[in-house]
């Protein structure tokens, strides 16, 4: 998830600049991978105290379960010893569990604390957290954690406590609360070590790598993530390897190195393909959507969205489906169907906000406030980006930080107030820089053009504009290239070089003709008829 700050800016030959808008993408950061697979019938799970029948109920609980939750934790020590009644609670928890039926297992796990000691009760609180996290309940799963690190503790069960522990570290990830999440994490992983379980130390290393790539800090985030994939491909986790490919994808995404990422993305998804394991498919195909976007392949884009919209509401997941809307918005907000956008936006943050996913809050904030931005309903678009603006900040979610000091900078452009403008693309180009993250490297760079522009300082706007058509190119970004070309081309018809601005405005149209830009085609097309109207006056 991150986000892909594009450039949309339409400079009129002779009127003032409209302006370029932002959309922020509502997905590709980080994912927390937690893996839901398809309905299952009723399942009559046992816990007979036989030792090999114990081992398959372990495994095969296990594995349903963590398909079903994913980046946290399942942890069923002790309770394969338990007798009735305690026992028969359990096994109609689980049951419920595989059928999606949260509420109806906590009633359970509840009875069976009734009777439960001990190490039970660490194990009882682990799956009532499970059972409130998934539909989205975070403070009553950070309840549930709690208790059950703090009872592992108490009867020293280190397995019990580095996963409560891991779980807790996911609980804040999710909230946006992240030196809470890396200290979690960190201490789960201080444990796994020492009780050698291979798997949870890989599970965590990666999530450990998450909270590093939504602090910023890429390079962290890759090394967290190549030592959690190999140490899975190791132990022969296919899901686990599956993960991480998608989450190494994601820092190549952040870095702009889109074919790189795209390679991540398809070998993920091919392997997720095979074992079955359809959340991990729909997060690879957003990001995959996420790519063609930035590339300028809105067709394309918009059909992996809405195939990983579809999973999403198969497997009851409210948060990818926040995540998806939020990109479908993205897409119909570039095609200029505001009100389709704006319906999509709204829809996602009011999901958001039920499942307490406040990076997703933030960004469909943020793509709302364009919306109005582009509607130039300026005060209002300036109030949601602040309020992206604070939530970002209070996360620690940078790259949100620099694509919002974009959008503000952008309203105060239009607003006229100029070296306001300057300042917040300024700073939002300084926090890009400081990523490596050249999608916002381009953006706060033709922004800044921009602003050369209408103060006359063509050869500054010149220099930005072509700065910004190199980074392009080297990416492959066609829309980009296609916004640069148009910059640059009207530079040269305001210099009175006409032939040179036709050239790069001909270069414009033909490439936003073939990404299915429709506004900004007709925008080209006029400035072309304008500049071979008046041809021979004042050709140089």
């Amino acid at each position: 998830m991150g986000i892909l700050a594009v450039i949309i800016t339409i400079i009129g030959l002779i009127a003032a600049i409209i302006g370029m808008l932002w959309f922020v993408v509502g997905i590709p950061f980080p994912f927390l991978w937690r893996r839901v697979t398809k309905k299952r019938p009723k399942l009559a799970l046992s816990l007979e105290d036989k030792d090999e029948i114990r081992k398959e109920i372990i495994t095969d609980i296990e594995k349903i379960l963590e398909k079903e939750i994913g980046g946290l934790k399942v942890y069923l020590n002790g309770l394969p010893k338990v007798t009735e009644p305690v026992k028969g609670f359990i096994e109609q928890g689980l049951a419920a569990m595989t059928e999606y039926k949260w509420d109806e297992a906590i009633g359970h796990f509840k009875e069976a604390m009734k009777e439960a000691k001990g190490t039970e009760l660490v194990a009882l609180f682990n799956l009532i957290g499970l059972c409130h996290f998934t539909p989205g309940r975070l403070n009553q799963a950070l309840a549930s954690f709690e208790e059950s690190a703090r009872l592992a503790k108490e009867f020293i069960d280190k397995q019990g406590e580095s996963t409560a522990l891991g779980n807790i570290g996911v609980i804040y990830q999710t909230k946006g609360e992240l030196d809470k999440a890396l200290k979690y994490s960190e201490d789960a992983l201080k444990i796994t070590k020492e009780i050698e379980n291979r798997k949870d130390e890989a599970s965590i290393l990666g999530n450990i790598g998450l909270i590093y790539h939504t602090k910023g800090e890429l390079d962290s985030a890759l090394k967290y993530q190549e030592d959690a994939l190999k140490l899975d491909r190791e132990i022969g986790n296919k899901e686990g390897v599956a993960s991480h490919l998608g989450n190494i994808g994601l820092i190549y995404q952040t870095k702009s190195e889109l074919d790189k990422a795209l390679k991540y993305h398809e070998e993920a998804l091919k392997l997720n393909r095979e074992i079955g394991y359809k959340e991990g498919k729909a997060a690879n195909l957003g990001n995959i959507g996420l790519i063609y976007q930035t590339k300028g392949e809105m067709d394309n884009a918009l059909k992996y969205f809405e195939e990983a919209k579809k999973l999403n509401e198969e497997l009851g997941r409210k948060e990818g489906v926040a995540k998806q809307l939020g990109n479908i918005g993205l897409i119909y907000g570039i095609k200029g169907e505001l009100d389709n956008a704006l319906k999509y936006f709204e829809e996602a943050l009011k999901i958001a906000r039920e499942v307490g996913n406040r990076e997703v809050e933030a960004n469909q904030l943020g793509n709302i406030g364009l919306i109005y931005q582009t509607k130039s309903e300026l005060d209002k678009a300036l109030k949601y980006h602040e309020e992206a603006l604070k939530l970002n900040r209070e996360i620690g979610y940078k790259e949100g930080e620099a694509a919002t000091l974009g959008n503000i900078g952008v309203i105060y452009k239009m607003k006229g107030e100029l070296d306001k403008a300057l300042g917040y693309f300024k700073e939002g180009l300084k926090i890009d820089r400081e990523m490596d993250r050249k999608e916002g490297i381009a953006a706060n760079l033709g922004n800044i053009g921009v602003i050369y522009k209408i103060k006359g300082e063509l050869d500054n706007a010149l220099k930005n504009f072509y700065e910004v058509l190199k980074i392009s190119e080297e990416m492959g970004w066609k829309w980009s290239v296609a916004n640069s070309y148009l910059n640059i081309g009207l530079v040269y018809a305001e210099e009175g070089k006409k032939e040179k601005a036709l050239e790069y405005l001909n270069q414009a149209l033909a490439i936003f003709k073939q990404v299915g830009a429709q506004k900004e085609s007709e925008f080209a097309e006029n400035n072309i008829k304008d500049l071979i109207r008046t041809r021979g006056k004042g050709l140089e």
